[in-house]
């Protein structure tokens, strides 16, 4: 038993160092790290100190209410590791999701879909792109135009670009980028491109709004990907309650 007590309270101090290094490291602060650094602490100390927990967790309450947490996590995390790459099979137009913008330059999750997007013209020339993301509270330009900025500065023809500077959320990106595709008369299929964690979220709004949709995932770093991968888990629940 001493052993099992040891490796849990080392997963849980590993577990809570992953959720703070993206706020350590990039003043990340969100409900997915919050939750880790919450939920990783709380199981550290209840074993530290020895709290009695059969009691506790198989009470009829805590029970249920853990069944049914193991099944929205199991639920979500199968979702969205099947969706992370649904390659296309015809022509389509690219839409990149937007993200944080700081100082006028991509956050590190907007950089890792831009270089994805950069990958994937290139292989793909004749394609045109949707660069989709309004200027938040604390953003000194929009996000479409920060992209187009990075994209055009690493070569790619700005004649294949189009922004769409006014979403602020993962449905109005959809939304409003295929208005703009229905507006210039492009191809109305599209390839979404942004991180893979993110990708299940947005083939399902595609779906709801009837646009028919493939997904192009940009790789996240691994020590931001629990954070943005629990923070998915909220955002993927609240779509289908709301």
């Amino acid at each position: 038993m001493k052993i099992i007590k040891y490796l849990l309270l080392i997963f849980f101090i590993i577990s809570f160092i992953i959720f703070l290094l993206p706020f350590l490291l990039k003043g990340i602060l969100n409900i997915g790290n919050i939750a880790g650094i919450i939920v990783s602490l709380g199981c550290f100390l209840i074993i530290f100190f020895n709290r009695p927990l059969h009691h506790l967790i198989f009470s009829k309450i805590m029970l249920s209410f853990i069944i049914i947490l193991l099944a929205i996590i199991s639920t979500c995390s199968y979702k969205i590791l099947t969706n992370m790459n649904i390659l296309p099979q015809e022509e389509t137009t690219v839409v990149v999701l937007g993200c944080r913008v700081k100082n006028k330059k991509p956050s590190l999750a907007l950089k890792e879909r831009l270089d994805k997007t950069y990958q994937y013209l290139n292989e793909n020339p004749k394609l045109q792109c949707i660069l989709s993301g309004g200027q938040g509270a604390n953003e000194e330009i929009s996000e479409a135009k920060c992209m187009y900025q990075y994209l055009v500065s690493k070569g790619i023809d700005p004649h294949r670009l189009y922004q769409e500077d006014k979403s602020t959320s993962t449905r109005e990106n959809i939304l409003f980028s295929y208005q703009l595709i229905k507006k210039e008369n492009l191809s109305k299929a599209i390839t979404i491109i942004t991180n893979e964690f993110h990708e299940y979220r947005a083939q399902t709004i595609a779906r709801r709004l009837n646009i028919k949709s493939y997904a192009i995932s940009a790789h996240t770093a691994w020590w931001l990907f629990p954070t943005y991968f629990v923070r998915e888990i909220f955002g993927i629940v609240y779509e289908f309650i709301f």
